[in-house]
C-alpha cells in the first residue's frame, strides 16, 4: 500500500494513526495527471449531458484544479484533525489472513452514548462521515441521545489491508467489523450504511444479531423483491390492497404513500435502481470480470476521477453538493490503495449466489429504520421500491419521509443534521425502549493510547 503509516503487528494492540502518504507516491500521481490523454467527447446534442458518462467539459476543469490548486498535505491535515483514527490487527475466520484495520473512533462526552458502527460505501470511504460526525457525537438537547461513532475502512479500501483471498465478501467484512466492535469493548451496538455499506449492515443484522441490535439506512434496498403469494404473503396482501383501493387513508394505514404506488414499474421481478457505484459498475460489466476494469483504474487517476464524478452525479444532480475538492478527496481515497478490491466487492454482491441471497432475501429479526428523502431524478433508471417492501426481509420498525424542493441523492452529505436527528430518534427512542442492552453497551476510551 503506498500510504505511509505506523507499524503495528501485535495482536489486540490498538494504536493511534494519522494519514500520511509518501511524497514519492504524490509525485507519481502528479506525473500521471500531467501525462493524461483524454478521449474525444461525443457530439450528441439531443441527449442529456451525462447520458454517456462524465462529460469532458466537466472533467477537464477538475484535472486542472487537481494539478494547480489541490493540496493533499492540507487535506490530509484536515482529515487528521477532524477524525480520530486508529489501527489494529483483526484475525477473520480461515482462510483469511490477519488484517490491519484502519478505523475512525470518535467518542461522545456523554456517558450514555450509543455505539454506532458506520459502514461506509464507495468511493467516499471514511470521508462520508466528515459532515455528520459532530452532529452524532456532540450533546445538544437535554435527554437527546448521542453516539460513539466507529467508522472502519473496509478491508482493501482506504488504509485497511486487503485480504488476498478472493472469497471475502460482505459477510467477511461484517465479521471483521463485529470483531472490531468487540475489540473496542462494545457489548452491543447499532449500525448505519447506504449502498455497499448497507449490504454490510444486512450481513451484520443476519450473522451478528446478538450484538448488532438494529440498522438504519437512507436508501431502501434498491434490489428488493416484491412481495408475492409465495414470498411474504401478508406483505403481498397489504401491497395488493393499497394498489387496488388507491385511497390515501387506506394506503397510509398499510404503510404506503401514494407516490409509492404511482411510480411502480409495471413489471414483475426485482426492482433495481442503478443510482450508486454498484449500478455504475454493473453498467460497465464489472460484475463479470472486475479485475479487467481494475487495470485501467489502478493506473489512471483521471480515469478514477471520471468514475468518481459519475458516481457522485448519479447520487445528486446538485452541482454544489460535491465541489471539485470533494470529488478529488474521494478519488484519492480510492487511488491510494487502488480500486481493485471495492470493484471485487461490488461484483460479488451482484453475482455470488450466497451473498445475493443473504443481502436481498434472507430474513433476520434485527429491526430496520429507514429515512426516505425525495429522489426524482429525470429520468431515473428505475423508481425506488416502496419502503414497506423492506418488511419482507426484516422487521420494519420505523420509517420517516422527508419532503424537500430539490432531490437529495446522498442525504448524509447533503442533509447531515436531518439524518443525525433521524438516527437519534430511531436508535435512541425506538430501539433503546425495546432493547435495554443498548443502555449498557460498554466501550473503551482510546484517549489513553494517544
Amino acid at each position: 500500500m503506498p500510504p505511509d503509516g505506523n507499524n503495528e503487528d501485535a495482536p489486540e494492540t490498538i494504536i493511534p494513526y494519522n494519514l500520511h502518504v509518501s511524497s514519492r507516491y504524490l509525485e507519481l500521481t502528479r506525473k500521471k495527471l500531467e501525462l493524461t490523454r483524454l478521449p474525444h467527447g461525443p457530439d450528441i446534442p439531443d441527449d442529456p449531458e451525462w447520458s454517456h458518462g462524465t462529460p469532458k467539459n466537466v472533467l477537464e476543469p477538475n484535472i486542472d484544479f487537481w494539478l494547480e490548486h489541490y493540496d493533499w498535505r492540507s487535506r490530509e491535515s484536515h482529515f487528521n484533525e477532524r477524525l480520530p483514527q486508529y489501527r489494529t490487527v483483526i484475525s477473520p475466520s480461515a482462510p483469511h489472513p490477519p488484517l490491519r484495520l484502519h478505523f475512525v473512533h470518535k467518542r461522545s462526552s456523554a456517558s450514555n452514548a450509543i455505539p454506532l458502527l458506520y459502514c461506509h460505501g464507495w468511493p467516499g470511504g471514511i470521508l462520508e462521515v466528515i459532515k455528520i460526525v459532530d452532529e452524532l457525537t456532540s450533546p445538544s438537547e437535554e435527554g437527546k441521545p448521542v453516539f460513539h461513532v466507529i467508522v472502519p475502512s473496509i478491508p482493501g479500501c482506504g488504509f485497511s489491508d486487503a485480504s488476498d483471498v478472493v472469497t471475502m465478501g460482505m459477510k467477511g467484512v461484517a465479521e471483521v467489523f463485529d470483531s472490531l466492535m468487540s475489540r473496542l469493548g462494545y457489548r452491543s451496538y447499532v449500525a448505519h450504511g447506504v449502498d455497499l455499506g448497507f449490504d454490510i449492515c444486512r450481513m451484520l443484522a443476519i450473522y451478528h444479531s446478538s450484538r448488532c441490535l438494529a440498522i438504519h439506512t437512507t436508501t431502501p434496498l434498491p434490489y428488493l423483491r416484491p412481495p408475492s403469494l409465495t414470498h411474504r404473503p401478508w406483505q403481498y396482501f397489504k401491497y395488493l390492497m393499497a394498489r387496488l383501493v388507491r385511497s390515501k387513508a387506506v394506503a397510509t394505514r398499510l404503510g404506503y404513500q401514494p407516490e409509492d404506488l404511482n411510480s411502480l414499474p409495471q413489471r414483475r421481478g426485482r426492482i433495481s435502481v442503478h443510482t450508486n457505484s454498484a449500478g455504475l459498475g454493473l453498467k460497465l460489466g464489472l460484475h463479470a470480470k472486475p479485475h479487467t476494469l481494475a487495470y485501467a483504474l489502478c493506473d489512471s487517476p483521471v480515469g478514477l476521477l471520471a468514475w468518481t464524478r459519475e458516481s457522485l452525479h448519479s447520487r445528486s444532480s446538485l452541482v454544489e453538493a460535491f465541489n471539485m475538492e470533494d470529488a478529488i478527496d474521494f478519488t484519492m481515497m480510492s487511488w491510494l490503495p487502488g480500486p481493485e478490491i471495492p470493484l471485487r466487492y461490488l461484483a460479488m454482491t451482484s453475482t455470488d449466489p450466497t451473498e445475493k441471497r443473504d443481502v436481498q432475501e434472507r430474513w433476520t429479526d434485527t429491526p430496520l429504520g429507514i429515512s426516505v428523502f425525495p429522489y426524482r431524478r429525470s429520468p431515473p433508471a428505475s423508481p425506488p421500491p416502496p419502503p414497506p417492501w423492506a418488511a419482507c426481509v426484516q422487521p420494519l420498525a420505523w420509517v420517516t419521509r422527508h419532503h424537500a424542493v430539490a432531490d437529495v441523492g446522498w442525504p448524509v452529505w447533503e442533509r447531515p443534521r436531518e439524518v443525525a436527528d433521524d438516527m437519534k430518534i430511531f436508535f435512541g427512542e425506538v430501539v433503546m425502549k425495546r432493547d435495554p442492552r443498548l443502555r449498557d453497551a460498554g466501550g473503551a476510551d482510546l484517549e489513553s493510547v494517544d
